[in-house]
């Protein structure tokens, strides 16, 4: 058997073979990275986004809660509202107080709750609590500044207190923007100056004959 001639190295075309070798060797290397161990891992939210989706969500909870006893109480002051024009005074002050009661509750459940204040200072207000009822027009007023509603109530407040000037700013703020609102609020302000007119006529009224006895005095004196 003939054996295999061994390779001559220090031939060109020999050196020239194993340089070529080692080259591709090289570059499959190169060619062919290692795969990674496992799949990279999906970033995690930062926390503080994950604090203010819970507090979201928490919020509008609460504000559902929130809504159905502002929806109890609402049907209580309709109620009020007809018990008062059928003259059922008593019974009407009852009913504002039993529905002040919801409102209340609806703020404890969510407290930025513009409109549930709002209705708090009206069933304070028919209640006879005015101080209440100026608390509660504040804070609806801070949390929705451009609520019609409660400028158009913060305005009878107002004339309850006899304060017409401040009743007729919230006329203007309302006029300005033309609202629905302003027409009650006007139709409230022109009754309280009607009745301001009738109180000083009869003021003058009984003032009259007191003046007519003094003038009858001086007359007798003269005499």
């Amino acid at each position: 058997m003939r054996r295999p001639r061994p390779l001559d190295l220090a031939s060109p075309a020999a050196m020239l073979t194993v340089v070529t070798a080692a080259l591709l060797t090289a570059a499959l290397a190169v060619a062919a990275p290692t795969p990674p161990r496992s799949e990279p891992a999906e970033p995690a939210a930062p926390a503080s986004a994950t604090a203010a989706a819970t507090d979201d969500e928490t919020a509008k909870q609460n504000r559902a809660l929130a809504e159905k006893e502002y929806k109890k109480g609402y049907k209580i002051t309709e109620k009020a509202k007809k018990l008062q024009k059928e003259g059922q005074v008593s019974e009407a002050r009852v009913k504002y107080e039993e529905a002040l009661t919801y409102f209340e509750k609806a703020v404890r459940i969510h407290e930025p709750y513009a409109e549930a204040w709002n209705m708090i200072g009206f069933c304070s207000r028919k209640s006879g609590n005015l101080g209440r009822a100026f608390d509660a027009y504040d804070r609806s007023l801070t949390i929705d500044p451009d609520y019609e509603e409660a400028h158009e109530y913060l305005g009878e407040a107002f004339l309850m207190a006899g304060n017409l000037e401040k009743a007729k700013e919230q006329l203007a703020w309302l006029t300005a923007r033309k609202s629905k609102e302003a027409e009650e609020l006007a139709e409230a302000i022109e009754a309280a100056e009607r009745e301001g007119l009738k109180s000083d006529a009869k003021s003058a009224a009984t003032a009259a004959p007191a003046g007519a006895d003094s003038a009858a005095a001086d007359s007798s004196a003269a005499r």
